[in-house]
Order: structure tokens, then sequence, then C-alpha cells
């Protein structure tokens, strides 16, 4: 399945950089099952894992296949639709926002595209699915994939001039490319804003 194979299923359209990203070639491991992926990397001796596959396990994120993204969507408005059952005082979910989840976390919990009727550019939220909490992660997906890289550098110790690391800045802009270059990550890190809780909700 191609990228704009999934906007017409989900009626969406994806952030400008995620088009830019996918027509580099960095998501066409995406275009495939992680089965698929998993059974190359251990079978064909001829398979190359780039490390520069885009956000493959980056700061605990794990993008879904393009095919799963429908499957995804379904799954997640079953779990908000349960959410509804358990806090009765949520009366729906407004129907100003839109979720669309695009990768998740080890832990089950969702990143997800949130539109707006306002909005041209979709935030990024979290969904927790042990509590049903939504958080604000990120106003848009470059900052996301800015918090991401930062997170990636002190999580699991990574040098932030290694080839993987790098090919990830490129798609940043300027401004993050000049903090990563000239601040240490350690400060960047201790800065990073908290998560906030959203209310996706009626009452």
């Amino acid at each position: 399945m191609e990228l704009r194979d999934v906007e017409i299923c989900l009626g969406i359209q994806f952030p400008e950089l995620f088009h830019t990203i996918n027509s580099s070639g960095m998501m066409d491991y995406l275009r495939h099952s992680r089965e698929w992926i998993e059974d190359k990397i251990a079978n064909d001796m001829n398979y190359v894992w780039r490390g520069d596959f885009f956000g493959e396990g980056m700061g605990d994120c794990w993008l879904f296949a393009f095919e799963n993204f429908p499957s995804a969507c379904d799954e997640l408005y079953e779990c908000l639709n349960f959410d509804l059952k358990i806090y009765p005082e949520r009366q729906s979910i407004n129907p100003l926002y839109r979720l669309v989840p695009f990768a998740h976390r080890i832990s089950g919990d969702k990143y997800c595209f949130l539109y707006e009727d306002v909005e041209q550019e979709p935030k990024i939220v979290v969904y927790g699915h042990d509590t049903g909490d939504v958080d604000l992660w990120a106003t848009s997906f470059e900052e996301f994939l800015y918090f991401q890289i930062v997170v990636e550098v002190m999580d699991k110790d990574r040098e932030i001039h290694s080839d993987y690391i790098k090919a990830h800045i490129q798609w940043l802009n300027d401004a993050h490319k000049r903090l990563l270059a000239e601040t240490p990550t350690k400060d960047i890190w201790e800065q990073l804003p908290e998560p906030q809780g959203l209310n996706i909700w009626t009452f």
C-alpha cells in the first residue's frame, strides 16, 4: 500500500514533511508488513538493514506499516468508545477532533496525528492505552521528530554524530538543527516540555 492510498482510505492528508520523507525512500519499508521486514532480516543475507530507515525504533517509536493504518484507527476508536463507558461524564468525542495513529510505543501507547477543523498541520498526541489519557506531545510533525531525536540520544546513549541520527536530523528545520549542533543534548533534554493533557471530549 502506498501513502496516497492510506490518505484516500482515511480521508486525510498527512503533513508535508511526512510526504517529503516518504518520497526520499526512507519510508519504503513501511510499504511492507512488520512480518515481511523481520523475515527479510532473518533470512536474506543480501538484505541490508539500513540504519537510516525513518523512525525505526527512534525514541521508543515504531511506525505502522501503511497497510496497518486503517486497522490501527479502528482499534484506537474502539478504545476511545470503551473509555466513554468507563468515564460516564464524557458524553462523546469532540467532533472537531480526528485522531489518526501513525506509530506506537512498546507499551502499546499510540502516537497520533490530531486533526482539527481549523488546523492544516496536525498536532501530535499520545494516547495512553492503559489510562485513556490523550496528551499533547508536539505541535507539528517536525517538532515531534526533534523531540524523538533528543529522546533517542539520551535514552539509548547514541552519538549525536552517528549516521543514524544524522539521517534524521536532515529533516529538521534550521532552528532545531542549530540547537542540536550548538547545545549539549543533555541540556536540551532537561528543557523539553512535559506532555500536556488534552481534552478531546464533550461533557
